[in-house]
């Protein structure tokens, strides 16, 4: 009996580029200019690239994901976010521009850069099969990137009319080959000029650094320089009807002779909830990988780019929506036959723990908070609720993610969900009616003893309606005397979670 077929977008992109490119090494492709710091919507483009290589490898085929850092690229504008300086660095590329933040790196893109690589290893990238290539210093300073440039210049003509093919007007002596003036600013060349038995153009020498193609030459000249066959891309930048892939692909084949690679797998952008703009430095609304491994493992990072269809605009909820998106990691890692099980065993690649306890990320929440963050403290909570650590590792798994709770609700954690047990009997002013009910609640709790979470919330309903109160007086009566507050967590699992003789005391407004 034969397997069903997946329908998981990374099998279905696989299995396309196996059949694509039915022998040899297979090379997936990546690139990101170090602007600005690295976020998280730079990690679906670096994340999708590493997915591909690392399903074509499940295939039993060899596959190497080379990531291009764009150093090379010149400085749109002086970003906001950048300390003030009295020089105006736009149009130099940022590999020569001085570390804008003092002298902690030797220029603008290596201090960026650092960050990326930082962030690497926590993000599970890296190690055989992943290599990083810097294209200033490893691409056009050692005279690699010559052949392409003698290859647009010798046919400007024909790259010319493909550029006027997809409706872009250009003078007679358009060039898009670039070079460095004495000031370190990108100046566009003059093509009669080009010296090539000299390697020069305006005078000056393209083989160690100093000339650059265009971007839309530039990609699919590397293209041809690293034997590339995948690269994912921007579907609203370089996707775009006439933008820079179908330029590409034009320029891959008449101008440098090769096939473009596969350039089926398109990723949107990623953005916070409620914008319509997408995750961006300049504009302030990013989250950096730092941030977001602060509150949840690197896998469950991974599982989150991967598991929606790369095309598909992205919300990351850092609020919220952390709820549902543990609690789904939490299933398919125990569900081999989960709707998103191939995302999570991509996540999961190379990595032989258990990330995530079975308790709901929501009731860790409120575990952590009733227990006032003490470890020993939430085990008993836990226990309580009928939640048992499978061994010593779960408990180990339990006190990471601890961690993770205790830094989202310190960031990202909306009021609504915040709560402290107070040690004192707060000053609350409570109706008759009120004081009645918690006190027939008490005596009921004092008589039963410890209860689940379902039986407390009879033992709430049953006071409630012999003293006559209402819903929303009764607990708001609760969360007044134990919280200090109007609202808070699901009472009946609340006050299950608490300390039997405590509660009665706090009810009975003794303690």
């Amino acid at each position: 009996m034969t397997e069903p077929k997946s329908n998981y977008w990374l099998d279905l992109a696989a299995d396309e580029i196996i059949k694509k490119y039915p022998d040899g090494e297979i090379i997936v492709s990546s690139g990101i200019s170090p602007s600005a710091s690295y976020h998280i919507g730079h990690y679906r483009e670096i994340m999708t690239a590493d997915a591909l290589a690392w399903a074509v490898r499940q295939r039993g085929r060899k596959a190497t994901h080379i990531h291009v850092v764009d150093n090379f690229d010149p400085l749109r504008k002086w970003y906001d976010f950048l300390p003030k300086v009295d020089k105006d660095y736009s149009g130099h590329p940022v590999c020569l521009i001085p570390d804008p933040f003092g002298d902690c790196h030797k220029t603008y893109a290596d201090h960026f850069y650092a960050e990326f690589e930082k962030s690497l290893k926590p993000m599970g990238i890296g190690g055989e099969g992943f290599e990083i290539l810097k294209s200033y210093e490893q691409l056009y300073s050692t005279g690699r990137m010559v052949p392409h440039i003698e290859t647009v210049l010798e046919k400007i003509d024909q790259v010319r009319e493909i550029v006027m093919k997809f409706g872009r007007d250009v003078a007679a002596d358009w060039t898009p080959v670039q070079y460095l003036d004495k000031a370190d600013r990108f100046v566009k060349a003059d093509v009669r000029t080009w010296d090539k038995q000299g390697k020069t153009i305006n005078g000056v020498s393209y083989d160690d650094g100093m000339v650059k193609l265009d971007w839309r030459l530039d990609w699919p000249a590397r293209w041809k320089e690293l034997d590339v066959n995948v690269e994912p891309f921007g579907a609203q930048e370089h996707g775009a009807a006439g933008g820079s892939y179908d330029t590409g692909m034009a320029f891959a084949r008449q101008i440098f002779g090769v096939e473009p690679p596969y350039g089926e797998v398109r990723y949107g952008h990623m953005h916070r909830p409620g914008e319509n703009v997408k995750m961006s430095s300049s504009k302030g609304n990013v989250v950096t990988p730092d941030d977001a491994l602060k509150i949840m493992p690197a896998e469950l990072l991974r599982y989150f780019i991967v598991r929606s269809r790369p095309e598909k605009k992205i919300f990351f909820d850092p609020g919220l929506g952390l709820y549902n998106l543990v609690d789904e990691f939490a299933a398919a890692q125990s569900d081999a036959n989960h709707e998103f099980r191939d995302a999570y065993e991509f996540a999961v690649a190379g990595s032989q723990e258990k990330m995530i306890t079975s308790v709901p990320f929501k009731h860790l929440v409120q575990v952590y908070q009733a227990a006032q963050g003490d470890f020993d403290e939430v085990l008993e909570l836990l226990q309580r609720t009928d939640w048992e650590p499978e061994d010593d590792d779960e408990k180990a798994v339990l006190e990471k993610e601890l961690k993770f709770v205790e830094n989202w609700l310190a960031k990202y954690a909306p009021e609504e969900v915040k709560f402290e047990v107070q040690k004192k009997l707060p000053d609350v002013d409570l109706a008759a009616e009120q004081k009645k009910f918690m006190d027939l609640l008490a005596g009921s709790i004092g008589k039963e003893g410890q209860v689940d979470g379902q039986r407390m919330h009879e033992l709430i309903y049953a006071a409630k309606d012999a003293a006559k109160v209402d819903n929303k007086s009764a607990f708001q009566s609760l969360y007044r005397v134990i919280l200090g507050k109007d609202y808070g967590p699901k009472a009946g699992w609340f006050l299950a979670s608490l300390d039997r003789d405590w509660l009665v005391g706090r009810l009975r407004l003794e303690k």
